[in-house]
């Protein structure tokens, strides 16, 4: 039997994403095993898992847990310059980390003697040193996302293919095009900054100075991409989510990989009215959708949803609100609205007629998993490219959540009342992912990585 070790960061999204492989995993007998930051030891561990945490000189215990508070309490300045600390905190790692000056990981690598690595790539320049650290430490690697923009960027497209696709997505693929054109004014505009407060770094360079000193060769890079060290994906999301004839290397696309028996916060299901329909709406548990939004223009886009669903009296709202905000903060809230900061999202699932979600790829997966159409508003990171992905195949309507009001969300909610073809669009997607969720992909992919490693 292995030893197989899952390396995560600091999102909830890469638990959920890899619990029921993990399980599964173990249960063939293998040891499993999780190493990341310390803030998650105890989520970990609360299922039965072995925890080794990595980077405590740099990331303490509460350290990503004060970040985020001081994320989502900060105006826009105070963001920036939390930003600029945060990287000026990473830039010295990286330094000890090219310098050999600390080898916590080598060390704790050699110990605990893995005979496969799944990195996760929620973080992609710590996945690409922890990859680098792993191929220094001769111990097989690759990656786990379930994340479209982590995944190699697609150099081709099917020429033969080409003529089928519609003007739509002809648009579709030149939106996108301008959305990176965007991306990288930003990311220069905040290299200028970064520059005159004396934190900036080529990521790049890192990279390859770390790669030559270590002795890794450097056809094993390819820096164009978001994630440069040239590992194997594991995609935990069918394939059929994608976008159509888009070519992509060295990717292992399998099941959603949704763990039903997932612990759940705690919720009065007795509250529900089983004589109206079920709106879910959450923007997700991480902190970045808050503080890129800003919490008063959440607050006034949760009670814009809390309005619109008053008017329509054939509906119940449960609302998640995450830790950011107080239900508090909601003074009057109808009797077929229930607000709380967390919610099972599963359980409801099942239960609800329509979600209003931010986009995250893990929320989307649960929604076509359990046949919901998605009212989609997306704020930052992949769900831009998650909500085309509906978009395209019909699983929802999106909407530009600086433009939310009492109105449009009546107008969407109406729009999916009215696509008489959308119900049965969602049938056939749940079928499929539930379907492909029977296969066990993810796990025969592992079972046969670790044939192919000696001495097992």
């Amino acid at each position: 039997m292995a030893t197989i070790a899952f390396c995560i960061f600091n999102y909830q999204g890469e638990l959920n994403s890899t619990l029921k492989l993990a399980k599964k995993l173990s249960l063939l007998g293998h040891q499993v095993l999780y190493l990341g930051l310390s803030d998650y030891e105890e989520k970990v561990c609360s299922y039965g898992f072995k925890f080794l945490p990595i980077l405590e000189r740099w990331f303490p215990k509460g350290f990503i847990q004060q970040l985020e508070i001081n994320s989502s309490n900060s105006n826009k300045l105070q963001g920036l310059l939390n930003q600029l600390r945060y990287k000026k905190l990473l830039k010295s790692l990286i330094d000890s980390l090219i310098k050999g000056e600390d080898r916590e990981i080598h060390t704790l690598l050699k110990t605990s003697k893995p005979n496969l690595l799944i990195i996760s790539t929620y973080e992609e320049l710590y996945s690409t040193f922890i990859g680098m650290i792993a191929y220094e430490c001769q111990i097989k690697s690759i990656y786990f996302t379930d994340m479209f923009t982590s995944l190699p960027l697609s150099n081709l497209l099917e020429k033969e293919k080409i003529k089928s696709f519609d003007n739509n997505f002809i648009a579709k693929l030149f939106n996108l095009k301008n959305k990176y054109i965007y991306q990288k004014l930003l990311k220069a505009t905040k290299k200028i900054i970064a520059l005159l407060s004396k934190t900036d770094f080529s990521e790049e360079d890192m990279i390859t100075k770390f790669a030559i000193n270590r002795k890794i060769p450097l056809d094993l890079l390819d820096l164009s991409q978001a994630i440069p060290l040239k590992l194997t994906h594991l995609v935990l999301c069918p394939k059929e989510l994608d976008l159509p004839n888009i070519l992509r290397e060295k990717c292992y696309y399998a099941e959603a990989s949704i763990d039903l028996q997932r612990d759940e916060p705690s919720f009065v299901w007795s509250n529900l009215d089983k004589n109206k329909s079920l709106i879910y709406c959450s923007l997700g548990t991480t902190v970045n959708t808050f503080s890129t939004l800003g919490i008063n223009r959440i607050k006034q886009l949760f009670q814009n949803v809390i309005d619109a669903v008053s008017l329509k009296n054939e509906y119940q709202l449960v609302l998640s609100i995450s830790d950011y905000i107080s239900v508090e903060d909601f003074q009057y809230i109808p009797e077929n609205i229930i607000v709380v900061n967390k919610a099972p999202q599963l359980g409801l699932l099942k239960k609800a007629s329509i979600a209003i979600i931010a986009g995250g790829i893990n929320t989307i997966k649960e929604c076509i998993f359990c046949g919901v159409p998605m009212i989609v508003l997306p704020v930052w990171a992949d769900q831009p490219d998650n909500a085309e992905r509906i978009e395209y195949h019909g699983l929802g309507v999106v909407a530009d959540v600086n433009k939310i009001s009492t109105n449009l969300v009546v107008d969407l909610i109406e729009a999916i009342e009215n696509d008489l073809l959308l119900k049965q669009r969602l049938k056939i997607w749940e079928e499929k992912f539930q379907d492909i969720e029977k296969s066990g992909r993810a796990t025969q992919f592992i079972l046969k990585m670790l044939e192919q490693i000696p001495h097992i």
